[in-house]
């Protein structure tokens, strides 16, 4: 491209000397240098790139601050030791924001225009589909943000922030969209193997699996307005389960982004762990303490054992409240992949392992919404709003998805269930039991442990208290990037974190 610019200046001062100089640049045109990217090179980018959110800086805030993840290792200064305290800042968040605004948006938006011109409704109704996912997670994360004047590149640099509340009926609209356009007749390309989320080599396929993962989401976004507006969140989830919509069936229905255990092609979780990040992120106590009180066989999946060379493995995590140390259990190969066997020299006298201990493929799923959560959903929706189906069969289901998801037998699955999977008591504490366990399944899913905190009280975790952290109670929202409050005068800074987003009513 460059060359073509720079033979295109050095010729135009002697172009008056060709009687057709349209005709010459023809000849000197290179038909092998693509100008504008293809759909089928773009959605790809943008599916890489939401796993990659999925994965990296959106996971480690909300997993920090729902206690799922501790930042309290020796590293000094760290910036995960910040996050935990709830300091984070708006410097922080400018990569995050810019690639969800600068990239994966900007790009389904290319793909959505190019694909409905071209006459590929397919792909067009792949994008709405992610472009409705990364706005939910997106509007949960800030509130208020760009959307009806964003991503529309040199027409309007400086995009309004539009109400939290008017986006949400918007994204349903998309959501609907997507799925007429996937379910379109005749579509001249194919998604099919051009996307690193649901790849399959026959559209027939595809579109069952996207329409699944469509209508689940818009189950999860009914939900949110649970506290908000409860009649409207039952309506809207009755609606759609009477409709006859199909939704996941299997674990295999999970909306999740793979990686590979190869060099640059590792989840990001695995790459930060490895590099940037040594020594900085653990299991969090109060995670691993709600699961020893259970002896949840998820823990050989979720977490290393601490003391290592126990005879009975036991499991230990780490808070922001306690001194630094390694002397705890570590990450494990649910969110890092395959792990290599552990290098004897370095285990610690105590049972600790040294960073490198154990190496990872980086081959684990980021995952961003599970069959495990859609049947928590589901047990919710039957248990507070009398929607189809039985409570008890759906939080079993949960259980029962997300023990696969985690690599557990069958056996130790059914007898968790016989021990803990009973639901009890008045609807709250029905409603507990259902919220607790979908924050142990969605262990390394960003957002939603938040998300259910902040609609339900559960898990009722405690919040940490000033000097340790920066607020007595846990954040509502992200600050907005200083990169945007800098170069947009649309946007204005929030006062603290403890601002809600609108669904975020419960007191």
């Amino acid at each position: 491209m460059k060359r073509n610019k720079l033979l295109y200046i050095a010729l135009a001062s002697v172009g008056l000397m060709f009687t057709s100089c349209e005709s010459f640049f023809d000849v000197n045109d290179d038909p092998n240098n693509i100008r504008e990217a293809r759909v089928s090179e773009v959605l790809p980018a943008a599916t890489v790139n939401i796993g990659f959110i999925g994965g990296s800086d959106m996971l480690r805030y909300s997993a920090l601050i729902m206690q799922q993840f501790s930042g309290q290792g020796p590293a000094n200064p760290s910036t995960t030791k910040e996050y935990e305290r709830y300091n984070i800042n708006n410097s922080d968040v400018n990569n995050l924001w810019n690639r969800i605004f600068s990239v994966i948006l900007a790009d389904l938006e290319q793909v959505i225009n190019k694909s409905s011109a071209e006459g590929s409704p397919h792909y067009a109704g792949v994008a709405k589909i992610l472009k409705a996912f990364t706005y939910q997670v997106t509007v949960d994360a800030w509130g208020d943000v760009p959307f009806s004047e964003a991503s529309k590149f040199q027409a309007n640099f400086y995009p309004k922030f539009d109400d939290d509340a008017a986006i949400y009926p918007a994204l349903f609209k998309i959501i609907d969209e997507g799925i007429a356009d996937l379910n379109a007749t005749a579509s001249v390309l194919e998604p099919n193997s051009y996307t690193t989320i649901y790849p399959t080599s026959d559209w027939a396929t595809g579109a069952v699996k996207w329409t699944r993962f469509a209508n689940t989401l818009k189950l999860r976004m009914y939900l949110h307005y649970s506290e908000k507006d409860p009649a409207f969140a039952a309506q809207g989830i009755n609606a759609l389960i009477n409709s006859g919509a199909e939704f996941m069936t299997s674990p295999a229905d999970n909306f999740e982004m793979m990686f590979l255990n190869q060099p640059q092609r590792q989840n990001p979780l695995t790459s930060i762990e490895g590099g940037q990040f040594k020594n900085q992120l653990f299991p969090n106590r109060t995670i691993v303490d709600m699961m020893n009180a259970k002896a949840d066989p998820r823990r050989a999946s979720y977490f290393v054992s601490y003391p290592y060379n126990a005879i009975n493995p036991t499991y230990k995590g780490q808070s922001i409240d306690s001194p630094p140390t390694t002397s705890v259990s570590r990450l494990h190969r649910f969110l890092k992949g395959t792990p290599t066997a552990v290098d004897p020299a370095k285990v610690n006298a105590d049972g600790s392992l040294r960073d490198d201990a154990i190496l990872y493929g980086g081959d684990a799923p980021i995952r961003l919404l599970t069959f495990a959560e859609y049947n928590f959903i589901r047990a919710e929706a039957a248990l507070r709003f009398g929607s189809p189906g039985v409570v008890q069969t759906f939080f079993q289901e949960g259980i029962r998805a997300s023990m696969r998801d985690a690599g557990i037998s069958s056996a130790e699955t059914e007898a968790y269930i016989t021990a803990n999977g009973t639901l009890a008591g008045s609807q709250q504490q029905q409603l507990e039991q259902i919220i607790m366990e979908k924050y142990i399944a969605n262990f390394g899913v960003m957002m939603e442990p938040w998300n259910d905190w902040r609609r339900t009280g559960y898990p009722a975790i405690t919040s940490l208290k000033t000097p340790v952290a920066i607020y007595d109670e846990l954040p509502r929202s992200l600050f907005y990037p200083v990169s945007e409050i800098t170069s947009n005068p649309n946007a204005k800074q929030k006062q603290t974190m403890l601002e809600r987003v609108f669904w975020d009513t419960r007191q």
